[in-house]
């Protein structure tokens, strides 16, 4: 997405700090971006199959006895870079164009078309992937020292080289993709952003139907039989649809493993995401492993001393995210991200600078709004531009750290800006590293201004709840996919996969809580399951990573910041492990992993 430039990373807006006047929440200016069927849309698609079919005579040049000379090598990244930012511009357009309204039966038609679009152009430049991966070493050694800037993504590329296939296999899948998984992505994301949910449940007995986001926000209300009307409505409505969702969710799980295992020959489904991640097997196993001796004993001990804070005999499984106080005063919007910047500030005015830039520039959807994709994300788009977040923020304290975590993901695009478009995004482990961040210092903040122990113990359990939610909980969906994978391999029926499910839930709440029949179909309503096979052992890693910085920080004190923000600013530039290295953590063995649950007993009331 071009957009207008943002400030420089290491050199962000200065003066006082400001949020901009707002009575309700805001609604991002996409046409930043592009209006649907403009001609600027039109003239950037038209730029874009100039430059493909400009850089497809390199393959003539390519084929070749003779490699091409450093400088020619070097205009040929340099095109390439050229096109990448372009096509992120254009799908980020596309997709957040139907997230802020997936109703919207034009941007969902764009969506598509244009994914197709993409996927020839794809398949068009192939060659130049193809080329690089079956180059000698050393001829590759030779050109890849003379782009430094480059280095990883290159030796990325070649790393892959073992599950690389044909050209034209490669383009059969490409293409293959846009009719099949990606299809089946996109339905799961129409069908279920059109459900809607009986508010009957509430006090007011209107019943009005409840959008997801609506309902969610009960989840966490003071009332116990408002907590349990809406997970009972929520796994309702997924558990009705759960046979038709869960044929999506194999469908999809087949052509991973076809694609990923059977044709590319990564050792196991789960593999090809470390691959991606650049993460060894080693590391996941042991983040894994010491999640599923430690998170049941301790989250168990947590929900025992919350039921007993909440005069319960058991917690129950609608009680999970019970406030230990009724909420109180609704926050508006401008209250909220002042409060979100000031935490920041303790980064320093530019770190909190970075964050507001969002807003400031128009970039920001917090308004509830029907159609209007569930959950919260940053999309950063292009290096050097200011990102787009999408939360909606109802006025809660629940929204606040979904505000800073998302604003945190902001800063962290923003400082990676120095990096070119390759080694603009982290890998995934590391991506959630500034937004976690952001979450702790919003709870410093607060604990700040508590002015009595029950508020500060009602932080303390908001912590609680949200390392479960982040550690506990991601891990274990982890270890459901893992499993779940196999079961469809093996043939597994929908109540199957439901059963294996009611296994794993049980397995983390053992007798600590008591758990409803519903709770057996909650893994339809779980969008990762769908749009990114095993991407949620990230927020584990990340959240058990931020409690290890946040104890480094706490002995280094101020020198921390700039070391803090130079990790940051390395994007993907370099492995987690190497990064990590460099800011003097590591080895991720099962005692770096067990220093992160030491942090979270260490929020347990005594």
């Amino acid at each position: 997405m071009t957009d207008q430039p943002a400030s420089s990373p290491t050199a962000p807006p200065t003066g006082q700090l400001g949020v901009p006047p707002a009575d309700a929440p805001p609604h991002w200016d996409l046409d930043q971006l592009y209006v649907l069927g403009s001609d600027q849309l039109q003239q950037d698609l038209a730029r874009l199959e100039e430059l493909r079919a400009a850089f497809m005579r390199h393959g003539a040049r390519l084929a070749q006895d003779a490699p091409p000379s450093a400088a020619e090598f070097a205009g040929m990244v340099g095109e390439l870079d050229q096109i990448t930012r372009l096509v992120n511009r254009l799908s980020g357009f596309a997709s957040l164009a139907f997230a802020q309204d997936a109703t919207d039966q034009k941007a969902l038609s764009f969506m598509s078309k244009l994914d197709e679009t993409l996927t020839v152009a794809g398949n068009d430049l192939l060659f130049f992937e193809l080329w690089w991966k079956n180059l000698p070493d050393g001829e590759a050694d030779v050109l890849a020292a003379g782009l430094p800037d480059y280095g990883h993504w290159l030796s990325r590329t070649r790393a892959f080289k073992p599950h690389t296939l044909s050209e034209a296999e490669e383009k059969i899948i490409n293409l293959k993709n846009v009719t099949g998984s990606e299809a089946m992505v996109n339905l799961y994301d129409a069908v279920t952003t059109r459900y809607r949910f009986d508010g009957s449940f509430l006090p007011d007995g209107q019943g009005r139907p409840l959008t997801r986001e609506e309902l969610g926000v009960h989840v966490r209300s003071a009332a116990p039989e408002i907590r349990q009307g809406a997970y009972r409505e929520l796994h309702r409505v997924y558990g009705e649809q759960g046979p038709v969702l869960a044929q999506l969710y194999q469908t999809v799980v087949r052509d991973w493993r076809l694609e990923q295992v059977r044709l590319r020959r990564h050792p196991s489904p789960q593999a090809a995401r470390h691959k991606a991640n650049d993460l060894s097997q080693e590391t996941v196993d042991s983040l894994l492993r010491v999640c599923r001796q430690r998170a049941p004993e301790i989250f168990g001990r947590y929900f025992r001393q919350k039921a007993r804070r909440l005069g319960l005999p058991l917690l129950r499984r609608y009680d999970l995210y019970a406030p230990l106080a009724p909420a109180g005063g609704r926050l508006d919007f401008a209250q909220g991200l002042r409060e979100v910047a000031e935490a920041f500030r303790a980064f320093g005015d530019d770190y909190a600078a970075l964050a507001l830039e969002v807003a400031e520039k128009g970039r920001l959807s917090a308004r509830p709004a029907p159609g209007k994709q569930s959950g919260a994300f940053c999309a950063s788009i292009e290096p050097g531009a200011a990102p787009w977040v999408l939360m909606s923020f109802n006025g809660q304290r629940q929204d606040l750290f979904t505000l800073a975590h998302e604003l945190g993901h902001a800063v962290h695009s923003q400082l990676a800006g120095v990096n070119n478009v390759f080694h603009f995004h982290s890998s995934l482990p590391l991506a959630e590293t500034a937004s976690t961040f952001g979450e702790m210092l919003l709870a410093q903040r607060l604990a700040q201004q508590a002015q009595t122990e029950e508020e500060r113990d009602a932080l303390r359990f908001h912590l609680l709840d949200d390392a479960y939610a982040t550690v506990g909980r991601q891990a274990f969906f982890a270890l459901f996919e893992i499993e779940a994978h196999d079961l469809v391999e093996a043939g597994a029926t929908a109540d199957e996969l439901a059963e294996a499910y009611w296994r794993n839930i049980s397995e983390q709440f053992g007798d600590s809580l008591e758990l409803s029949e519903e709770f057996r179909w909650e893994w339809v309503s779980i969008p990762h399951f769908f749009h990114t096979p095993f991407y949620v052992y990230a927020y584990s890693f990340g959240q058990l990573l931020v409690y290890s910085l946040w104890r480094v920080r706490q002995r280094q004190g101020p020198e921390f910041v700039p070391r803090f923000k130079a990790l940051l600013a390395r994007g993907g530039s370099a492995s987690p492990e190497a990064i990590l290295a460099e800011a003097g953590l590591g080895p991720l063995d099962d005692d770096f992993w067990a220093s992160g649950f030491e942090v979270i007993e260490s929020f347990l009331p005594d």
